[in-house]
């Protein structure tokens, strides 16, 4: 079903302190009193600066469910890189945007006034956005992009091109997606214009016309000065609560029903057979489980036994190898040793034979000498 939006460009206003927002009321509760009033929010302060990520996590859970938020694409890539070049700061910009989850809805990319129709560029800057799962849209600011050509571009990737009351020729634009895209700036693009009631029938009118060809419309008011634009935008709404048909209100109002896969439904057994041969599928893959698991164990099992096997066979043959080792050294130092006692056993024995005789041919010597 077709939806609408109606909001305007920013919230944080000085100038709305006691028309907008209550007098005592602080500065970080000026959102949430500004979603009592509207359902969305268009974001001008990401085109001159990109804000911390800590700004769009609170921003969301301050935020209803149904509230949307649509940002200003930041002039780095629209008026600096001139949409040329721009893979990286088009990441850097949804990667600190991304908090905003399924509640950012549209991004608006705002060309300079003296930036000429390059088709080239805009095809490339269009299959970058492909990466980038929301709505966009195009507010041009020279005529030369108002081209057939660019419209079919655009129709064929259903990106939107912005209409504003200023400048003119971007007024009454043809339309290009399945959602359109106004903005009110202010007569002659002055902040400080106040519309009138009659002014904002039209709009309403128009805004009926789109939804009534199944169009969503986000319509946001840009006329900041003085709090006009939430004053202009309360009227608007309230004009067109109580102008729409109640046909048509019964669409909106109507919430789109999700789709539930279907589930297909299961063949009932209603024969033996069948009943015996599902029973034997299941069997055998319950038998190849089962097998699957204790071929596991008994191959973990296996591998185990054949370890200690090869451990205890290694082990032997090197115990043997050291016992030989000790024993050809041993048997070594034991020769020695009886060698060694054995030698000087002899040599204790061949003394003592020569000092007998030595004595008993002294002792013949010196019988002789006496007699």
């Amino acid at each position: 079903m077709p939806k609408y939006r109606i909001g305007c460009s920013g919230f944080l206003y000085e100038s709305w302190k006691g028309a907008f927002y209550p007098e005592d009321l602080p500065h970080k509760k000026w959102l949430s009193f500004y979603q009592e009033k509207f359902n969305s929010i268009e974001l001008n302060v990401t085109f001159y600066r990109l804000l911390k990520k800590e700004a769009f996590e609170r921003w969301y859970k301050e935020t209803p469910p149904d509230f949307t938020f649509c940002l200003k694409g930041s002039r780095f890539i629209s008026h600096v890189k001139k949409l040329k070049d721009v893979e990286l700061p088009l990441s850097t910009f949804f990667n600190v945007t991304a908090p905003l989850m399924e509640k950012l809805d549209v991004i608006l990319w705002q060309l300079p006034p003296n930036l000429r129709l390059n088709i080239k560029n805009l095809e490339d800057f269009i299959e970058n956005l492909k990466k980038y799962p929301v709505r966009h849209v195009f507010e041009f600011r020279h005529k030369s992009w108002l081209s057939k050509k660019v419209c079919k571009l655009l129709a064929s990737a259903n990106i939107a091109i912005c209409m504003a009351d200023w400048p003119d020729f971007i007024n009454d634009l043809p339309v290009t997606a399945d959602f359109v895209y106004i903005r009110r700036h202010g007569e002659g693009g002055n902040y400080s214009t106040n519309y009138t009631t009659e002014q904002l029938k039209n709009d309403a009118k128009q805004i009926k016309e789109y939804l009534k060809q199944g169009k969503d419309v986000y319509f946001y008011f840009n006329n900041d000065a003085f709090a006009y634009a939430p004053k202009n935008a309360i009227e608007l709404r309230a004009i067109l609560e109580s102008s729409i048909p109640k046909a048509l209100k019964e669409k909106l109002e109507k919430p789109d029903k999700p789709k539930v896969p279907r589930k297909k439904a299961a063949k009932k057994v209603t024969t033996k057979k069948a009943a015996k041969k599902t029973t034997k599928k299941a069997a055998k893959k319950a038998v190849k489980k089962t097998t699957k698991k204790s071929g596991k164990k008994t191959v973990k099992k296996a591998i185990k036994k054949t370890a200690k096997k090869a451990v205890k066979k290694t082990t032997k043959k090197s115990g043997k190898k050291v016992v030989k080792k000790i024993t050809k050294k041993t048997s070594r130092k034991a020769v020695k040793k009886t060698a060694k006692k054995s030698a000087k056993k002899t040599s204790r024995k061949i003394a003592k034979r020569v000092t007998k005789k030595t004595a008993s041919k002294a002792k013949k010597k010196t019988t002789k000498k006496k007699k």
